[in-house]
């Protein structure tokens, strides 16, 4: 009895040296943690498959200037009919059934205008009653009531983009910029209205290619542009559509 357990201990000593060695190749051969991708394709080849992974975005959205974004209150609010699944059915056959009339929007924008920034307004839903708080934009990058012609109320996150249309929360006061007034981003270029139409215009080709393209974006990764800095996400794309 006594000369087998100096045998055993031997035996057990050799198998954790065994699976110790093992341990150790396979962690040098992971060759550290994986990187993680872009999460989009910008090329002209047709993508397999989109992306599983989020689109990169600069998140710093306090350094772009006054009137770039929009206030902390606008949001990007979702409209449940749309989803990765059903995009063919919907938002790429067109979103002019989820637009709202000019008289909705026409009434959330002066109600923007005329209310102080910190108070709201109240805006009933022409389709259900229901009522809506209208968050207030006068006093924001010098807005006022006087002041509706210059910009255009837009939908923060895109009716293309499975935003919803009648939601106040996902509508503000977008300043288009002139040329005595022009509006720039934090890298001194223009950064107004009509430079987030081109964005929103590449994007939903990203996410609706028509005839033989197939997606290059889902549904959550065109969302992910527009939050936190719309504008970080243009210029990291390369400015599509712009010069």
């Amino acid at each position: 009895m006594s000369r087998r357990l100096p045998r055993q201990a031997l035996i057990l000593g050799a198998v954790l040296v065994a699976v110790l060695v093992v341990l150790v190749a396979r962690r040098l051969d992971t060759g550290g943690p994986p990187t993680a991708g872009s999460g989009y394709s910008t090329g002209t080849g047709a993508a397999s498959s989109p992306s599983s992974q989020p689109a990169a975005r600069a998140t710093d959205a306090a350094a772009e200037p006054p009137g770039v974004l929009p206030l902390a209150v606008t949001r990007a609010v979702l409209n449940p009919a749309v989803t990765d699944a059903n995009l063919n059915r919907t938002v790429c056959t067109g979103t002019k059934k989820y637009r709202p009339p000019v008289s909705y929007t026409d009434r959330v924008k002066r109600i923007e205008l005329s209310t102080p920034v910190g108070a709201f307004g109240r805006i009933t839903d022409p389709r259900d009653g229901r009522v809506y708080q209208v968050p207030g934009y006068q006093g924001y990058a010098g807005l006022g009531p006087a002041d509706a012609g210059r910009v255009e109320l837009d939908h923060f996150l895109p009716l293309s983009d499975g935003g919803d249309g009648y939601d106040p929360a996902n509508l503000w006061p977008e300043i288009g910029g002139t040329a005595n007034a022009p509006l720039t981003g934090a890298d001194g270029k223009k950064a107004n209205s009509r430079v987030k139409d081109l964005l929103e215009d590449y994007v939903y080709r990203q996410l609706c290619p028509h005839g033989s393209g197939r997606r290059h974006l889902t549904l959550a990764q065109a969302q992910a542009l527009y939050e936190p800095d719309w504008y970080a996400s243009y210029v990291h794309l390369g400015r599509p559509g712009g010069d």
